[in-house]
């Protein structure tokens, strides 16, 4: 025990220093999910669940334990006047063992109960671990997004400056009317608000990144692009899908042994009206001798309860309302989790079919921007302001859509119970998937 809590110490010392290290720079998504197991509260209020549902198990069985006590008593009495030893002290001081031998399933469901639920406690936590590194992702992939409307943001700021800077030159020269240059201030000032915002949100988001990693204060300059290599996967179909699901998601297997629990203490409350049978010894010293001093005594008792005062039917009505209650919320979630898969699956499909049209926009693009940047070198044309904007936007939509496909992805497989990125038991398309 002591060992046990030596390594818990040190394990908490040293996940302590781990939570004030300064993060890496860039910051790597492999290295913000590592720290999914340290020390954020959401992770410790689960893990203390399972603590307390450990100790409930541990004192449901600990009913067929040993009880060992001394019993100890000082008095002082009028001796009786037949009494043959006639001394006023009647002190004594013994020792007792008890153990309860039988309580005919009483404790066994208890028990019963105790083991299910503390399952049920070791599986949340698990889907806990899963739902913060799925919110650590999508802080990640936010930043990304964040980072790139910026980068928009700024090359329209800047082309609007260039061109206000330019109608104010043309004014001077009596080129163009005052109307045509506020007009090209107020795009500008538009512009710059814009970029003002799309900066705000840069920090907005580099705090909830850090507040999920536990780590508030550092906000990482720079952040890696994560591997898109999941993306690229085909799903499996859908009735194969739900049922993988329904099969191992571990929230509802969690609910399982919740309803499990539920049903074995029902159990227990049947069995409140029936006997126990306890052995029982002790061993006495006397200091005053009578005929009834017996030095040391072995028995059993047995102990049958007649009328409970109405607290089993309490405790079975009780017990009832809760396994229904469980079965219900059992059924629900069953119910919640087959819509969530039917909806992550269809926007998959989607988002896959939409990447053919984001990547197809991207290199018009790309090949329009160059033409514009050669027409514009050559004096022919003065539109690679607006071409740079739309290629640059072309680039943000084309992140967007990746972004959500890897965070949707990572979302179906935290729900079948397999990490975030796992493609294992799924074809990819270098084995025949579409792409």
């Amino acid at each position: 025990m002591l060992l046990a809590c030596g390594l818990i110490a040190t394990g908490s010392c040293l996940a302590a220093e781990d939570a004030v290290a300064p993060l890496p720079e860039p910051l790597t998504l492999d290295f913000a999910l590592s720290l999914a197991d340290g020390l954020h509260p959401d992770l410790l209020v689960a893990e203390a669940e399972t603590e307390i549902a450990l100790a409930r198990r541990d004192r449901a069985a600990s009913a067929y334990g040993v009880n060992a006590g001394i019993n100890a008593e000082a008095k002082w009495i009028e001796p009786a006047e037949r009494a043959f030893d006639q001394s006023q002290n009647d002190s004594r001081a013994g020792l007792y063992l008890s153990k309860r031998l039988y309580d005919f399933g009483h404790t066994r469901a208890n028990v019963a109960a105790a083991d299910a639920q503390l399952s049920s406690q070791q599986l949340q936590y698990t889907d806990a671990q899963q739902q913060h590194r799925l919110h650590i992702l999508e802080c990640y992939l936010d930043v990304l997004r964040a980072d790139l409307d910026f980068r928009v943001q700024d090359e329209v700021m800047a082309i609007a400056y260039v061109r206000v800077d330019r109608a104010r030159d043309r004014q001077e020269l009596g080129q163009v009317s005052d109307i045509e240059r506020l007009e090209a201030e107020t795009l500008y000032q538009e512009a710059r608000s814009a970029r003002y915002q799309a900066q705000v949100q840069q920090r907005i988001q580099r705090v909830r990144l850090a507040e999920a990693l536990y780590r508030p204060g550092q906000l990482s300059s720079t952040l890696a692009e994560p591997d898109l290599k999941l993306i690229a996967v085909e799903p499996p179909e859908l009735v194969e899908l739900s049922a993988d699901v329904l099969q191992n998601n571990p929230y509802l297997q969690a609910m399982r042994a919740h309803t499990e629990a539920a049903r074995e203490r029902l159990q227990a409350s049947r069995t409140l009206h029936r006997p126990v049978i306890t052995g029982r010894a002790e061993a006495i010293e006397y200091e005053r001798q009578t005929g009834s001093t017996d030095p040391w005594s072995v028995g059993l008792q047995l102990e049958v309860p007649l009328y409970t005062g109405g607290r089993g039917a309490a405790e079975r009505a009780l017990a009832r309302a809760e396994l229904q209650r469980s079965e219900a919320e059992l059924a629900r979630a069953e119910l919640r989790l087959r819509q969530e898969v039917q909806s992550l699956w269809e926007e998959i499909q989607l988002l896959r079919a939409g990447r053919e049209e984001t990547q197809t926009r991207m290199d018009y693009r790309e090949l329009y921007l160059d033409r514009s940047r050669a027409l514009y070198e050559m004096e022919v044309s003065t539109d690679l302001g607006d071409a740079m904007i739309v290629s640059s936007q072309a680039r943000r939509q084309q992140a967007d859509l990746e972004y959500r496909l890897l965070l949707n992805w990572a979302r179906l497989n935290a729900l079948r119970g397999q990490p975030l990125f796992t493609v294992a038991s799924i074809p990819t398309d270098q084995e025949g998937g579409t792409p």
